[in-house]
């Protein structure tokens, strides 16, 4: 990374790490002051999804406002948002399944979970190769082996700083009544699932990573326009102004021609005007589920109980404005890294503040 593109790069990150940090502390805090509400996950989580969806919406305004016209307007557009909706939902959910069989702990979890760099770096080397391939025009990443190191140090310093010292404490501790600690050991597997081993557990482990690998590099190619499926911008008319651009770059590419040289980059960005911003890609996709979530929350007829709570406790409200801000903030800030520097900064970026959390 050079000093300029660091230099676009770091408030980014300054602010993912920052909207991360007040995200964690806000739920915290709810988790703490109302762990009685019997609906907080569903009210969490309503609010985390609204803002992901109403808060690119009301920058993009802003910043060129392209969320409205790239919004998917047929069912083919739809199903490409339905499909990464669902590489997301698999990442978590393979996760939490996995726990459920023996063998599997959070310790397991938790150094899987770290190692997803490296992973991310090489579906995105095979997906550039794939898009090559199919024709796009498109800057190939490559890593080093030093690079692939780094990758691993990262991942192993993250992994060894996220666990805790409890987690590896012998089975032969005896507690302050003289019972030991093997009975909470049985209460905690009581309930995980023995099917022949667990390799059941690390294969879905193994399909999380994997899931949380394809999710940033398909999020970069819907931004630089080289996924398929991606809705196409609403047409505008002709001006004076476009038209002299057209002029001088076909002087250009004959130029170009007659002195046998590369293309310009600007054809190399021409090819890429399909892509998405930042703000649309959130709002294409997190309206997805959102839009399911409400839908649920109605049907279940828990809507109105968690709007009758939040009208009668201020806090409550404050503490889900927090956490519904801080989370969109912070997806908005790592999908400008994806689209910046690459998926691979911005998972080092994420497993770090995954240090700075902890």
């Amino acid at each position: 990374m050079t000093s300029n593109s660091l230099s676009t790069t770091l408030p980014f990150i300054l602010l993912f790490f920052s909207a991360m940090v007040g995200h964690e502390l806000a739920l915290e805090a709810l988790a703490t002051a109302y762990q009685r509400f019997p609906h907080m996950a569903t009210s969490v989580t309503l609010f985390q999804f609204g803002f992901c969806v109403l808060l690119p919406l009301s920058l993009s305004p802003a910043v060129g406002g392209d969320v409205m016209k790239r919004f998917p307007r047929t069912p083919s557009d739809l199903w490409v948002y339905i499909k990464l909706s669902a590489v997301v939902y698999g990442a978590t959910a393979c996760a939490t399944m996995s726990l459920r069989y023996e063998g599997v702990t959070y310790v397991t979890k938790v150094v899987f979970k770290s190692a997803k760099l490296i992973p991310t770096m090489i579906v995105g080397v095979v997906l550039d190769a794939m898009a090559e391939k199919s024709g796009k025009v498109i800057k190939k990443r490559k890593y080093g082996v030093w690079q692939y190191s780094s990758a691993l140090l990262l991942c192993l310093g993250a992994a060894g700083f996220c666990m805790s010292p409890k987690d590896f404490e012998g089975e032969d501790e005896v507690d302050g009544d003289g019972t030991q600690a093997e009975e909470e050991t049985q209460e905690f597997t009581k309930g995980q699932i023995n099917l022949g081993g667990h390799w059941i557990g690390i294969s879905l482990l193994a399909i999380s990573v994997v899931c949380d690998a394809l999710v940033p590099n398909l999020q970069q190619q819907l931004m630089h326009g080289t996924a398929r499926g991606t809705a196409p911008a609403a047409p505008s008319l002709p001006s004076k102004e476009s038209d002299e651009d057209e002029e001088i770059e076909m002087k250009s590419l004959v130029k170009q021609k007659e002195g046998n040289q590369a293309p310009p980059m600007k054809q190399q960005a021409a090819s890429n005007r399909g892509g998405l911003s930042s703000q649309a890609l959130m709002v294409n996709t997190n309206s997805i589920g959102f839009t399911l979530l409400l839908l649920s929350t109605i049907f279940r007829s828990t809507f109105l109980p968690i709007v009758s709570f939040i009208s009668t406790h201020p806090h409550f409200l404050v503490l889900h404005l927090t956490v519904g801000m801080g989370l969109g903030t912070a997806v908005l800030a790592y999908m400008e890294l994806i689209r910046r520097s690459g998926p691979a900064v911005a998972v080092a970026v994420a497993t770090l503040r995954k240090v700075v959390t902890v």
